[in-house]
């Protein structure tokens, strides 16, 4: 069975005329069930993880201890390109989770995705292009971790 991340947190609102097209986030699912291509048991809701040990699995403690506390210097927040704040951050973190346990879900099923993953665009140590968390080495690092993937040489 095909199981999708989705979250309401996933669609942010940004300033009006801001780039980003984040109404997709919720686009994306109604079209998916209107198209007939998913029901709403297709779909889980990811949260916000308490163990933040995945995380730093990929990303540097400081970075992401600032994100946390929204003490990210002026530079590094402008890099983003969002507007920082406690629910965006709840957001990225969020969509992490969607991440680990939609890759749960592909080892089980054979296929899973995120309709937010994808954030690849963050480095250990800082974001950039809408992206905060690299939710897609978060994933693989967690697979690793537990065991799941095996190296192939």
């Amino acid at each position: 069975m095909l199981k999708i991340a989705y979250h309401p947190i996933y669609c942010h609102p940004l300033p009006k005329g801001h780039r980003f097209p984040m109404l997709k986030y919720e686009l994306l699912p109604q079209q998916l069930i209107y198209e007939g291509t998913c029901t709403q048991d297709n779909f889980f809701e990811p949260v916000r993880m308490i163990n933040e040990a995945p995380i730093l699995s990929v990303h540097d403690p400081e970075y992401f201890y600032e994100l946390l506390n929204i003490t990210l210097n002026q530079r590094a927040a402008r890099k983003i390109g969002f507007p920082l704040s406690e629910v965006l951050v709840e957001r990225e973190i969020t969509i992490a989770d969607g991440t680990i346990k939609a890759s749960e879900f592909a080892l089980k099923f054979g296929v899973a995705m995120n309709i937010a993953g994808g954030t690849h665009h963050a480095y250990t140590n800082r974001g950039e292009a809408f992206c905060m968390l690299n939710d897609q080495a978060i994933g693989a690092r967690y697979v690793q971790n537990k065991g799941f993937a095996k190296q192939i040489r």
